[in-house]
């Protein structure tokens, strides 16, 4: 895009359960969504090639880090900022890598206070308390604009994190944009399944809309396949309008994910518009590793010390990370 330029660096498709984004302009670099994490699955701990993946992304995400003025926060989920704790089992974070991060940055972050449930609401303030000690400005970005030369960044109303009454709260979407470009950062809004969210999209005609698919992979756990019918509806709605859509996240937690898509990008095809996967929009083959997690036990065995790691009981496991081989 001509004057936005847009750069994932976690997402699913790159091995990890991420939305970090990194967009820059002539006036300012935006980090955004600072946060990654592996996930319990199949009841078997993350393959040592997720960790390697956890780690290379974090990597990725401190040295975008250091060239960011603003890092935003859409919700606190640990896969969406990195908290001032050591976790090097799920997260790989530590107090060196929250404040590589935030240190002297403009954070813009969601409301902790209104429009989230309890554990956000909990986990948002202690956030909050621990990052304005550090960062050069921290101010909730709800419904309010910022402008950085010629570029501007807005901030909607937070829309549902997936259904609307959804026990996981809500997220605050991101636009980016500077002259007649537009960039819309939609993270976890699971489809989208609300209208509110599809209208949104609609409404701001983005050149370019990063969004979270549907979580797939609860289907028939969790989530019933209505649910998924009005995801394929709404996402062939806005594929009909928005001519770049990257579609990622949760979705890329299931093995079928790309057969899901077939009917989305079919509707994408007739309309002269591109359906990518993050890892696509830098021309890279998708690499989930989660959805694969068994297989890649099977046919890539793990090393006999981390086997053992892997059975240590989870208050034995926490504070010691796991041994890789390269």
């Amino acid at each position: 895009m001509a004057g936005i330029n847009v750069t994932p660096l976690a997402f699913e498709s790159l091995g990890v359960r991420s939305m970090c984004t990194l967009v820059q302009t002539k006036d300012i670099t935006v980090l955004l969504d600072a946060g990654v994490a592996l996930g319990p699955r199949f009841r078997l701990m993350p393959h040592p090639r997720e960790f390697r993946a956890r780690d290379e992304a974090r990597k990725r995400i401190e040295e975008a880090a250091d060239k960011a003025t603003v890092v935003t926060i859409s919700h606190y989920h640990h896969d969406h900022h990195t908290p001032n704790f050591a976790d090097p089992v799920w997260l790989g974070s530590s107090q060196e890598s929250f404040e590589r991060i935030y240190k002297g940055k403009i954070v813009l972050a969601k409301d902790s206070r209104r429009k989230i449930n309890t554990a956000q609401r909990r986990r948002g303030w202690m956030f909050r308390q621990a990052t304005e000690k550090l960062a050069e400005k921290f101010e909730t970005a709800d419904e309010k604009s910022f402008g950085f030369g010629r570029t501007k960044l807005r901030f909607p109303s937070p829309v549902p994190h997936g259904e609307g009454e959804s026990e996981l709260g809500w997220v605050l979407p991101c636009i980016v944009e500077k002259a007649r470009e537009k960039v819309l950062f939609a993270p976890d809004v699971q489809g989208p399944v609300v209208e509110e969210t599809v209208e949104l999209i609609l409404r701001e005609k983005p050149r370019l809309l990063v969004m979270g698919g549907p979580p797939t992979y609860l289907q028939g756990y969790r989530i019933s396949d209505e649910f998924f019918r009005t995801a394929i509806r709404n996402m062939e709605k806005i594929l009909n309008s928005v001519p770049n859509v990257v579609i990622d996240h949760h979705l890329l937690r299931d093995e079928g994910w790309n057969k899901f898509l077939d009917p989305v990008r079919k509707c994408a095809e007739k309309a002269g518009h591109n359906l990518l996967t993050a890892s696509e929009l830098l021309h890279q083959t998708p690499e989930p590793l989660e959805c694969k997690r068994q297989s890649l036990y099977e046919n890539e065995k793990p090393s006999k010390e981390f086997l053992e790691w892997a059975k240590l009981p989870d208050e034995k496991r926490s504070d010691k990370p796991p041994p890789l081989t390269t």
